[in-house]
């Protein structure tokens, strides 16, 4: 078990495990992945978003860095925006990615010693992989410097007010190889100010069975509601309130 500090690095109840036992996990992980060919609503619908996103700042064939890339799926879609390279600790991943995508720059390796050239992306996408890291405010900062000046960070991570009410169908006991700190918005805001102005934060898809969200995703009440506004309507009212399961979180680096 462990704890988290207020400054965003993780301290331990039992110790850490290292880059070699994460990365060992991590290729695990997507060999199990890979198998199974996940790729469901919840993913395809951050996907999306994210894609909103990397077209909003209107930028002539960017340089993008896909960090924590996996084996490459989202990476290739980024492909179509502008020159992407993708980086993951996972050997197996980056592995399976290379031999897919032969034409998109690819690294296996950690991010913190990795030969990413300094001020040089334009954009820099961190899907679901801050949660994963020890050190937090380390990891902002390197993507902070492989960014340039007023270059774009796309964040998304679990939403931790949801997460801490899913209930039964909460996250299953992890092995001690992975390590999983979920921020809540106003810690992953506080993590990001000293390089970063933010420009957008939103929830997405709307979850949780304890608490206020008992009440807020009630069958009932929700089929009440449905008499007079659409269930889109309804989950994005959710969304705005912050109650979805994923935060989403558009920064901009500071000179």
């Amino acid at each position: 078990m462990s704890r988290q500090s207020t400054q965003g690095k993780i301290t331990p109840t039992r110790p850490l495990p290292s880059l070699e036992e994460q990365r060992k996990f991590w290729d695990w992980h997507w060999q199990h992945w890979q198998e199974r060919r996940v790729l469901n609503d919840w993913t395809e619908r951050r996907a999306q978003e994210i894609l909103n996103l990397i077209k909003e700042p209107h930028l002539n064939h960017p340089r993008i860095l896909d960090l924590g890339c996996g084996h490459g799926w989202f990476t290739e879609r980024l492909a179509n925006f502008g020159d992407v390279h993708g980086i993951d600790l996972s050997q197996e991943a980056i592995a399976a990615a290379k031999a897919r995508r032969p034409d998109i720059t690819y690294l296996a390796g950690n991010i913190y010693e990795a030969p990413l050239p300094a001020n040089h992306f334009d954009i820099v996408v961190s899907q679901e992989v801050i949660a994963h890291v020890e050190d937090q405010p380390k990891y902002l900062g390197r993507a902070a410097d492989v960014l340039k000046s007023r270059g774009f960070l796309i964040v998304t991570t679990g939403n931790k007010y949801v997460i801490d009410r899913l209930g039964d169908v909460g996250w299953v006991k992890q092995p001690s190889e992975h390590i999983r700190h979920e921020l809540g918005r106003k810690q992953l805001k506080d993590l990001l100010a000293p390089r970063f102005e933010i420009l957008k934060v939103f929830t997405i898809i709307p979850h949780g069975t304890q608490g206020v969200l008992r009440v807020v995703n009630s069958y009932k009440l929700n089929a009440l509601f449905r008499l007079f506004i659409s269930q889109q309507k309804i989950e994005a009212l959710k969304e705005k309130a912050g109650f979805g399961w994923q935060m989403i979180f558009l920064a901009r680096k500071k000179d």
